[in-house]
């Protein structure tokens, strides 16, 4: 079991979090930088500690107006000196709004806003009341019992974030867990040659669309016309990066249009993208419009080069109806029968899984129960620097538990000579070596470990057990695809005697989940001995 440290944030630990992100920046894209960021980032150091703390809190809030009296904070004193050197700085404007409607949305209360317009009618809404407004701002606007401020340069922030974390959302709580010691993270390289961005066109092709994302969140999706008028705005990507952005918001844009009826202008958004659900919404689409001999022609395409087990399967299972409709004959189904165990057990006092577990130790057997943490945590060791190499793209940050293409599929096509490289050193070696190595790095960070899971017995257990042919096969199933074989194993691993076999566990009422019978074939393939329990209580 991992610990948490008992340990107290420095008072201005938000600071060192941000100095922290500007150094990654300049590290790595100072290159990139135009004259206007460069030059933010030289008033920046030039501030006073005290000011570069108040800027910092202010940019990491919401928004780009403040008022004064929510700009207190322990650690600072004299905020109003702060803004004024601020202001002098050119990092903040001490000007009023241009207009009371602006003045009153962002930063009036409904009593503030009643005070300055004493004439407007009390029963209304704030919002109402907003929209009454006149465009000239009041003389009693002096008396206001705070000082307004607006932030300048409030997209400097996101463009660094984008360059830091590869998203342009503020991910500070990372920094905070990390200053705990709650995480901890693995030393892989982060480099020029493996950054995300290599020119600035392709990261203001990033930032554009990550802009154009977030416009997207606030039309009404429901309207056709607003829809059809958005996606004409949607700016063409350049950069590996802008275009994942890209075919994803997209894929958004066309879903709507298709769920509003929009199946032409749909289908051919839908064309310019390559990542699920594309395809099968084209598929879906041209089926719905008659034209069936089409639809099946994707439902080819998916099956033959799926971008995803799931992928693959939705092609399945839209090309069986269209098939039948076009008279074409349809294989017979295999039906296979799962091996079954029933048992009637005391579930009083714990969980069906428990029960199973206790019920196989009477039996003599060395029994776990974990769940998908059995070979997750076996391929995390087995695969460990594989999974930190140093790949395009892949590390940009020291704050990562994963490469950013874990789920994509260029992870295999990467790292494909080192992935084959260590499947045929398991199969000739095992993973006793491997795991005993990487065992020493107990509490980094890694996407398939859960530190406090992990037991030596049951790990030597696997290593001395499962053949080198089967381990190799299991890994060989998970990198086939990692988001959809990471989950669905079964719940409770067994050994006796030198053998071993796989328990999924089911209470009463439970039902096998499609993605454990997607394991279950790979079981029969690769000859592992497996069952499905039905536990009854007694």
């Amino acid at each position: 079991m991992t610990h948490t440290p008992s340990v107290v944030l420095e008072p201005k630990y938000y600071l060192t979090n941000f100095t922290t992100l500007l150094s990654g920046v300049k590290g790595l894209y100072q290159d990139l930088l135009n004259e206007s960021e460069q030059q933010w980032l030289a008033r920046f150091y030039a501030l006073e500690e005290d000011e570069q703390c108040l800027l910092v809190r202010m940019m990491t809030r919401k928004g780009e107006w403040f008022r004064s009296d929510k700009l207190r904070y322990s650690e600072l004193t004299n905020p109003e000196t702060l803004l004024a050197n601020l202001a002098l700085s050119g990092f903040v404007d001490l000007a009023l709004p241009g207009s009371p409607k602006l003045l009153a949305d962002t930063l009036l209360t409904k009593p503030e806003l009643l005070a300055l317009f004493p004439k407007l009618p009390k029963s209304l809404r704030k919002s109402e009341l907003v929209a009454l407004l006149p465009e000239q701002m009041p003389h009693s606007v002096s008396t206001l019992p705070f000082q307004v401020i607006r932030l300048v340069d409030n997209q400097i922030l996101p463009m660094f974030c984008l360059l830091f974390f590869g998203n342009r959302y503020q991910e500070f709580a990372q920094f905070v867990l990390e200053n705990l010691g709650i995480h901890k993270f693995e030393q892989y390289e982060i480099s020029i040659k493996t950054r995300l961005f290599h020119t600035r066109e392709e990261l203001d092709s990033s930032f554009c669309i990550s802009e154009m994302s977030l416009r997207y969140e606030e039309i009404n999706r429901k309207s056709r016309e607003d829809l059809i008028e958005f996606s004409q705005l949607v700016p063409a990507p350049h950069g590996k990066h802008a275009n994942r952005m890209y075919q994803k918001l997209i894929n958004s844009v066309a879903r709507d249009l298709e769920r509003c009826g929009a199946l032409d202008e749909a289908l051919a958004l839908f064309q310019q993208s390559n990542i699920p659900p594309s395809r099968e919404r084209q598929a879906r689409i041209l089926k719905a419009q008659g034209r069936q001999e089409e639809a099946l022609s994707i439902t080819k395409m998916m099956l033959a080069d799926p971008y995803s087990t799931d992928e693959s399967e939705v092609a399945e299972r839209i090309a069986s109806p269209l098939k039948k409709k076009l008279g074409i004959p349809l294989p017979k189904k295999q039906v296979s029968t799962l091996p079954e165990v029933h048992r009637q057990l005391d579930l009083t006092n714990c969980r069906v899984e428990v029960a199973v577990v206790e019920a196989l130790k009477a039996e003599g057997w060395d029994a776990f129960y974990l769940e998908n943490q059995f070979l997750n945590t076996l391929f995390g060791l087995a695969f460990w620097d594989i999974l930190f190499s140093p790949v395009e793209g892949a590390f940009i940050n020291a704050y990562q538990r994963q490469p950013l293409d874990l789920y994509r599929k260029e992870f295999i096509d990467s790292r494909s000579i080192l992935i084959e490289d260590r499947l045929n050193q398991i199969r000739s070696e095992g993973i006793a070596q491997l795991v005993a190595v990487n065992l020493n790095k107990n509490g980094l960070q890694n996407p398939f470990i859960l530190w406090e899971l992990v037991d030596t017995s049951w790990i030597e257990l696997a290593m001395y057990t499962i053949s080198y042919q089967q381990l190799a096969g299991l890994f060989e199933v998970i990198l086939e695809d990692i988001r959809a074989y990471r989950a669905g194993q079964p719940d409770v691993i067994a050994f006796k005697n030198g053998d071993f076999m796989w328990c999924e566990v089911k209470g009463p009422g439970d039902k096998l989940q499609h993605n454990q019978k997607r394991w279950m074939t790979h079981f029969e393939r690769l000859n592992i001995s497996y069952h499905v329990c039905y536990v009854n209580h007694r």
